[in-house]
């Protein structure tokens, strides 16, 4: 029975060709009821205004809202099917989402759990972004316009109150500073009726995360002035006041977004989202070995780097003024002359009490320097330099008590022995032989590296001290967003219309083939295009299960007609092309009303694995939905795959309209679980590979450089038993690394550079801290040098009596006790920890004999030991030449040379690779994707590091010269290569020469 009085239907009333079934909710513009459209059969939401379009104003607003809702087609927005008028009555016909709203859900169970609750926002944001995308704001993002699908799936809907940002010169329908909207979601400018960006809606996407995770609204009152109040007056509290467990950084992003200067909120949608990304559910990425022990070395120079600069305070006012005992009393102001080696000489003699507390004040600093950011933010600066974080259960931060046995582990653990053996005197280790020395030091890694037995790639590689603290490091998501072509908001073309179909106005025919006509139409109330399909006379009407199918997969159904004099179905033009057509002619942003552009350049017909993954993932989650509802195509061809504008792959029951195939389609018979993953491999390899051809081939055989994981994954799609398995075995690569960026590959260089860099700063800045110690101990750093060449000459004495005669013991001890007697006497300065470092074992021993048995060398004596051993005294010359530049960048080249040259051209021969590629999870293959040969990559070491050799004849040159010219012609040209070699796009100038590509492992 149809409803003709005004107001609102009920349900089993007929308004129009709709079947009012339910009221699903309203507010102060209207109610949504469910509905079936007797038209179609399709089951509806359908908005039913609360008041009649009495005025051009309230019909001009009405018609607006319909628009900018239909104007966004996104899997995360609420689709708009129609608006019109039905006796008066103004109705929006929209997409049932049939899972209830946000509001709905908390409700009825209460606070959404962390990770859910960021899923749904990360929804939310998506829907936000591509309304963004075409100039759109939202304007009232709140729980109940977020809609949960069936599948899970979050939709943003309800744009009643939205506004164009790209037409600014659309009037205004509210009064100047007025606001439409609900007070607890609204951003303070938005109540302040200023104009308005998408931080605004940002600040209600905070508040809605805020609700989902707290069941409450930030702000609360009484009434709806002391909200607003509230709202525009009171700083946000933290919804860890309402939930305690809540992560603080997840607390601290909600924060983020609800602060009342919309400049001090994230910046987009975007760093929103890398923000909030570590707390959703995405399955995390474990941390592999190498990038572990990268980050454990940059913790390490890390920390030797605090500690240095720790001494070096010490060794300025007012601390060095209560300290040093060469600086001035405590109630005087005269320059000290304290210095880091006061603050050793004095740790030195120290009692073991006192030691005992500095080792114990040390190894808490130590400890708390890992367990306090790693509880609290799940990283340390080695960490978040190379993108891992530590997480617990939840994929959270551990919190501090769950990260701290993690370094008790680590730090104390591997230096037991040295505890069971010396305690806490440095001096018996300091003094200990070289040989003790290696073993504890041996030890200590060695027990460091058993804690790593247990890591396992089926575990996520977790070590002793992850299983026992039940944590993981992880690599932060590699989520790349998939490419989106910038769209403007497009004005309504000329319509100058052929004919009428239905409500469309036929623009232009697409597409003329046996037994249907593709055309072009307008729908000029939506201001949106749709595909027509006309189709001969006693043609089936399209099935219903296709009709009411809202997948983002396929093609959506929007209206269809079967009679003696019409015949046609229309569906939603999606832009884009065809993927046959971005195959044969290397396309970009083609649509059937706008014919492809050719590409210049070579092989651009290649899709990228960044975008083909994403495709692959579209599909396959389709093709398992549709084997669930039976809604299967009834041939898979790649000429039914179609590429959207914004990236996605949809699945269509029909060749694409508007598209020419050169080549016939590669028919798959009906699906079943084994040829749907078999048209997977075949979209795979197409698309790769860029030759419809290539579909024929194994999807593991495709001849374009890959990640090796890409490689075999795509090898192993044979052996993938159902559609099912393969999306749960695709989605993980999503989040892997697709690409080596000019980041990763100045990484490469960073990390070759990091030890040399190191050591010739460690000279070059270390020069006046030797200076001054070999003034506060003269004769200590000479008589360690001398001592040295006696156990190389006592070594390799056999050897070198052939050549030349060497001094004897004699002679070495009367040298000793005639030069260096005042430096062995000096308690203070030969029992300190620097002598007992420098000095020890026999060598310790043979000075002190020196002294007791010649106690008065003669002055003969003196001279024969000093004539013999004259070529072998280290002369001042040493510290003056640590102050030349060019030694700083000769100490660097050889060090480079020696270091890092030498191992790469080893590892490329004998293992495809060294350990700085390891680390940063590259390797190389040929240009058909191959692996590289071993003699291939040591033809691209020899060219990376050709230029070392030059750059090292230039700077000994520069040396010997004692001219910087030299030196720095060799730095600048070493400097131009690297510079020039990372700036290259896709890989570097030694890759090129040699044949070779970069690929992530």
């Amino acid at each position: 029975m149809e409803s003709h009085s005004w107001g609102l239907p009920q349900p089993g009333e007929q308004l129009g060709h709709y079947r009012i079934v339910q009221s699903l909710g309203g507010g102060g513009m209207g109610t949504v009821f469910e509905a079936e459209d007797l038209e179609n059969g399709r089951r509806v939401a359908l908005k039913v205004l609360s008041q009649a379009l009495d005025s051009p104003d309230a019909r001009q607003r009405f018609f607006r809202e319909g628009r900018m809702a239909a104007s966004i087609n996104h899997p995360n927005s609420v689709y708009v099917f129609g608006t019109e008028e039905l006796g008066g009555t103004p109705v929006i016909a929209m997409e049932l989402v049939a899972g209830g709203t946000l509001e709905n859900r908390v409700r009825t169970r209460g606070p959404m759990r962390p990770a859910e609750a960021v899923d749904a926002v990360l929804q939310i944001i998506a829907g936000l972004e591509a309304a963004q995308r075409i100039g759109i704001l939202h304007r009232d993002v709140k729980p109940s316009n977020c809609f949960v699908d069936m599948d899970g799936a979050i939709k943003i809907g309800d744009f009643g109150l939205s506004i164009s940002t790209a037409v600014r010169t659309e009037p205004a329908l509210t009064a100047t500073g007025s606001f439409l909207g609900t007070p607890a979601f609204c951003s303070p400018e938005q109540l302040r009726g200023e104009e308005l960006n998408a931080r605004s809606d940002m600040y209600s996407v905070g508040a809605t995360l805020f609700y989902l995770l707290t069941g409450r609204p930030p702000f609360q009152a009484k009434n709806v002035v002391a909200l607003i109040a509230t709202v525009l007056e009171q700083p946000a509290p933290s919804p860890r006041q309402f939930q305690p467990d809540l992560p603080h950084g997840l607390s601290n992003i909600v924060r983020r977004c609800l602060e009342k200067p919309a400049g001090e909120r994230f910046k987009n949608y975007e760093e929103l989202r890398k923000a909030l990304t570590p707390y959703s559910s995405t399955a995390p990425v474990p941390a592999t070995l190498g990038l572990r022990f990268a980050a454990g070395l940059l913790d390490f120079f890390t920390i030797g780097l605090l500690g240095g600069i720790i001494m070096m305070a010490a060794s300025f006012h007012p601390f060095g003024l209560l300290l040093g005992p060469h600086g001035s009393t405590a109630g005087q102001h005269t320059q000290t002359t304290f210095s880091p080696f006061d603050l050793l000489d004095l740790y030195s003699h120290f009692s073991w009490q006192m030691l005992a507390v500095f080792f114990l004040c040390s190894l808490v600093v130590l400890v708390l320097y890992y367990a306090l950011p790693e509880g609290r933010w799940g990283v340390t600066a080695g960490k978040l330099a190379l993108g891992l974080r530590v997480v617990g259960p939840d994929n959270h931060p551990p919190g501090f008590w769950r990260a701290l046995p993690r370094p008790l582990l680590y730090v104390l653990a591997p230096a037991l022995p040295c505890w069971l053996i010396y305690g806490t005197n440095p001096k018996a280790y300091m003094g200990a032989s070289t040989t003790v020395q290696m073993l504890l030091s041996s030890s200590f890694y060695i027990l460091l590296a058993l804690l790593f037995c247990t890591a396992r790639r089926r575990n996520g590689f977790a070590a002793f001290h992850d299983l026992v603290t039940k944590t993981r490091v992880i690599s932060r998501p590699a989520l790349q967003a998939r490419p989106v072509p910038s769209v403007g908001e497009a004005s309504p073309p000329a319509i100058d219309a052929k004919s009428i179909i239905g409500p469309y106005h036929v623009l232009e025919t697409l597409e003329n083939s046996a037994g249907a006509v593709w055309l072009l139409g307008y729908d000029l109330r939506l201001l949106r295009k749709v595909w027509i399909r006309t189709v001969p006379a006693g043609t089936p009407p399209f099935p219903t299960p296709l009709r009411n199918l809202g997948r983002v997969g396929r093609l959506r159904w929007l209206a269809g007609r079967r009679s003696p004099e019409e015949n046609w179905d229309a569906f939603e033009a999606v832009s884009g092309q065809p993927l046959l057509r971005l195959l044969q002619e290397g396309t970009r942003s083609a649509t059937p009303a706008q014919p492809a552009v050719q590409v210049a350049g070579p092989a651009t017909n290649h899709q990228p694995w960044t975008q083909v993954r994403y495709w692959l993932c579209d599909l396959a989650a389709e093709l398992s939905a549709a084997e669930k509802d039976g809604t299967l195509p009834p041939l898979l061809d790649l000429d039914r795959v179609w590429i959207s504008g914004d990236g996605r792959a949809k699945l269509l029951d029909f060749p694409a309209p508007g598209l020419k195939a050169a080549s016939a389609p590669l028919t798959v018979p009906r699906p079943n679980n084994a040829t749907a993953t078999l048209f997977l491999g075949q979209i795979a390899g197409a698309a790769l590979d860029g030759r419809a051809d290539a579909a024929a081939k194994p999807a593991g055989a495709v001849s374009v450089p890959l990640p090796l994981h890409v490689r075999k994954f795509l090898g192993s799609l044979p052996q993938i038993p159902d559609v099912d398995a393969l999306l749960l075995a695709l989605r993980p690569l999503l989040q892997r690394v697709a690409v080596v960026t000019r980041l990763r590959r100045a990484m490469i260089v960073a990390a070759c550079l990091v030890f040399p860099l190191f050591g010739a700063c460690s000279i070059y800045f270390g020069q006046e801290f030797l200076d001054q110690w070999n003034r506060r101990n003269p004769g200590l750093f000479e008589l360690s040098q001398l001592l040295g060449e006696r156990s190389t000459m006592r070594r390799w004495a056999k050897y070198q009596s052939q050549f030349q005669s060497v001094p004897t013991d004699r002679q070495f001890a009367i040298y000793i006790a005639s030069h260096y007697r005042a430096a062995i006497t000096n308690d203070a300065s030969w029992s300190s920890i620097f002598a007992l470092s420098l000095v020890k074992g026999e060598d310790r021993l043979f000075a002190e004999q020196s002294l007791a048995q010649y106690p008065a060398p003669t002055d003969s004596e003196i001279a024969e030991a000093g004539a013999a051993l004259k070529k072998f005294l280290p002369g001042p010359a040493l510290f003056a030449m640590f102050r030349q530049p060019s030694f700083v960048l000769m100490t660097l080249m050889v060090s480079l040379a020696i270091y890092v040259c030498l191992p790469a051209l080893i590892a490329a021969l004998a293992f495809r690779g060294g350990l700085v590629l390891l680390v940063t999870g590259l390797t190389f293959v040929r240009p058909d994707g191959a692996p590289a040969s071993r003699g291939r990559l040591l033809w691209r070491a020899l060219i990376a590091w050709s230029p070392l050799l030059p750059a090292l004849v230039l700077s000994a040159l520069s040396l010997g010269l004692k001219s910087p010219g030299c030196a720095a012609l060799a730095l600048a040209g070493i400097s131009g290569l690297t510079l020039l070699s990372v700036a290259l796009p896709e890989r570097g100038l030694q890759d090129r020469l040699a044949g070779t590509w970069p690929v992530p492992r």
